[in-house]
């Protein structure tokens, strides 16, 4: 019997990472309580921020002249842009010019317009940083405010695909401090964002800075703040192609597959960032209703400040703006975590991002835990990762002592991800039920990401990791990664299997493959809606894109995944048992599937000789890309699609 329903109510195991900006004693994206009327106010054309209601927000001086914003991230580390330290994304130059870069402006390379005064100061890059200073708790550039703090750079990371010149790409900086930020109530940490998390259209953003209030204007001595909305990234994207016209020797090179920006801003114009707001935060809400924020963007550059950009601007297309640039933090989240780990093992140093030991394991067995110690919780805002390896030739068992960590609809919250050597997601877990063991078969690596918000906590958890040389017969209870063509089999099999079983394989493919199940016995228990026994097929490990659900005692038909990607789930009841099923894995290239389909004679009846239907669960829908089919009571209409 076969069947497809539009969701599973089995998904125990969901996948998915995250990260969250860390500081242990002060949760990150709180504010202090303010004036609710003065909380969206404008950087162009507005009035200023009420004092502390951006408490993660810094400004980067030089010799004393505030020229960039940034945000903080933990007691060690600053957020910002890359444009903020031109100079210094090259050392390779014996003497570089270092630009103070305020937000930059397109149109005054278009047109030779005088927007933004630039001083060059020819120094060594280690000269200019000795002069840059980093001031956090600061709000009155005239005065020293009750909660400032200033620190020197430690050290600077600049994006490695960083691209100077506009239209700028990767613009995304790191500074560590001298030394560490003393955090209070209106100095905080900003949170990370999941990268999974979506925003709402209703969503408040908000950027403030020191910036100009118009475009030819001057900056402001006392902080400003901005309401801005996010544009659709298909009409940024757009708006992108409409200014690429303005560079006619970088067409080529200025959307490219790794797009690393966002917009925001009204159509209209009227608000904006604008010079002097570089480097600081795009911030919005992390939830309706709720008082964190998160950091999704960094002020990148924009083509005027304030401009109308839209379709309906009255505005002469040399004379037109454009929507506010940011840099998109979610995108490029893997390399803040990468980079602060390199400093820290480095310079044996803490980030903040961890309460426990992490990083490297090198032991071929051993205890992962955290917090470090029984009957207490872990922290909130972690982010810690693992990496396990094995002896050649084994594979990797994790095994769960115990487990308390919030639980959560799809673990969106607190969650533990485990990822195999391709750093390809197995499965995440949250809750106080004890996980699944998790054996990643064949492969020496693996990859253990604990992530915590910004509440709640439990007690943690505690997995013994092994490898394993051999077979490992399939059990219940057990998560199992595959990346080989093998041949799969219930327990026991061909003795019944047992009551109460459960048993995941979560398959992958070589990249441009699909993976094909082919049934050679199928015997489970039958059941109207395969409610008792079964065997489910997913297109992916949320659990979304279900393909079938299979029970009964008739060979099903082979089974065709969407993608590179095919999840099987087997459970039991606690009544009847049959004997299982005994499949084969198969990867075939997309090309060669297509070519095989498009010969495929379409009926009810497929052909005894062919290898497999042409109706498989999948097919269809991996078909359907490619040609139109339309189903009618007998035959089956293929077409071409236009």
């Amino acid at each position: 019997m076969m069947r497809t329903t539009p969701a599973l109510l089995f998904v125990c195991f969901w996948m998915n990472s995250g990260i969250q900006a860390v500081q242990k004693d002060q949760k990150c994206g709180s504010t202090p309580a303010v004036n609710p009327k003065r909380r969206f106010l404008r950087v162009v054309g507005g009035t200023q921020a009420t004092y502390g209601s951006h408490p993660w927000l810094v400004s980067i001086q030089n010799k004393g002249s505030h020229f960039c914003g940034g945000a903080i991230l933990t007691d060690r580390w600053i957020l910002t842009a890359a444009h903020c330290f031109p100079s210094l994304s090259k050392y390779q130059d014996p003497v570089v010019p270092v630009i103070s870069p305020m937000r930059h402006d397109t149109n005054m390379q278009q047109k030779g317009l005088v927007v933004v005064v630039f001083f060059v100061v020819f120094f060594l890059p280690s000269v200019f940083l000795s002069s840059v200073t980093v001031l956090v708790g600061e709000f009155d550039l005239r005065v020293e405010d009750k909660d400032e703090q200033v620190f020197t750079v430690k050290s600077l990371l600049i994006h490695e695909n960083y691209n100077h010149a506009c239209p700028m790409n990767y613009d995304i900086a790191l500074v560590e401090l001298d030394r560490h930020v003393a955090m209070g109530a209106r100095v905080r940490p900003i949170c990370l964002p999941l990268p999974d998390f979506k925003i709402p259209p209703s969503t408040k953003c908000v950027v403030a800075g020191w910036g100009k209030t118009w475009e030819r204007g001057h900056i402001p001595a006392v902080l400003r703040e901005v309401h801005l909305g996010l544009v659709d990234q298909a009409k940024c994207k757009y708006v992108q192609l409409m200014i690429k016209s303005s560079f006619p020797k970088q067409k080529q090179k200025f959307l490219n597959p790794a797009m690393t920006i966002l917009c925001a801003g009204a159509e209209g114009g009227g608000r904006d960032a604008c010079q002097g707001d570089s480097g600081g935060p795009l911030v919005c809400q992390a939830g309706a209703g709720s008082d964190r924020w998160i950091v999704l963007g960094i002020t990148s550059w924009g083509q005027g400040c304030g401009r109308s950009w839209g379709m309906k601007s009255n505005r002469h297309p040399s004379k037109k703006g454009s929507p506010g640039i940011f840099t998109d933090v979610k995108l490029l989240l893997p390399w803040i975590k990468q980079k602060m780990r390199e400093a820290e093992q480095q310079q044996l140093s803490t980030s903040g991002l961890c309460s426990v030991t992490d990083g490297p394991v090198s032991d071929s067995e051993g205890l992962i835990r955290n917090p470090a110690f029984p009957d207490t919780y872990y922290d909130n805002n972690q982010l810690c990762l693992w990496s396990i390896k094995a002896h050649p030739g084994h594979s990797i068992l994790l095994e769960f002592d115990h487990f308390d960590v919030e639980n959560s609809s799809y673990c969106q919250f607190d969650r533990l991800t485990v990822s195999g050597s391709k750093n390809r997601p197995v499965a995440i877990f949250c809750g106080k039920l004890r996980p699944a063991r998790v054996l990643l078969q064949n492969s020496q690596n693996a990859v253990l990401l604990f992530s915590s918000d910004i509440n709640r906590a439990g007690r943690g958890f505690a997995v013994r990791y092994r490898g394993i040389k051999g077979s490992f017969p399939p059990a219940c209870g057990t998560i199992v990664l595959v990346e080989d063509q093998i041949s799969l089999y219930t327990p026991n099999y061909p003795q019944s299997y047992s009551n109460d079983c459960a048993l995941r394989w979560v398959i992958y493919s070589p990249p441009g493959h699909l993976v094909k199940l082919t049934f050679a016995d199928f015997d489970l228990e039958e059941s109207e809606r395969c409610l008792h026994d079964s065997l489910t097929v997913l297109g992916d490990i949320e659990g979304n894109k279900e393909i079938a659900v299979l029970c009964g005692g008739s060979i099903p038909p082979p089974v065709l995944s969407f993608s590179s990607i095919m999840v099987l789930h087997f459970t039991s009841d606690s009544r009847i048992t049959r004997r299982g099923f005994s499949a084969g894995l198969t990867f075939i290239r997309k090309e060669a599937l297509l070519s095989e389909c498009l010969q495929c004679k379409l009926s009810p009846h497929p052909e005894p000789w062919r290898p497999w239907s042409c109706f498989s669960p999948g097919y269809l829908s991996f078909f359907s890309q490619f040609v139109k089919v339309e189903l009618h009571p007998l035959t089956f209409a293929v077409t071409h699609k236009v």
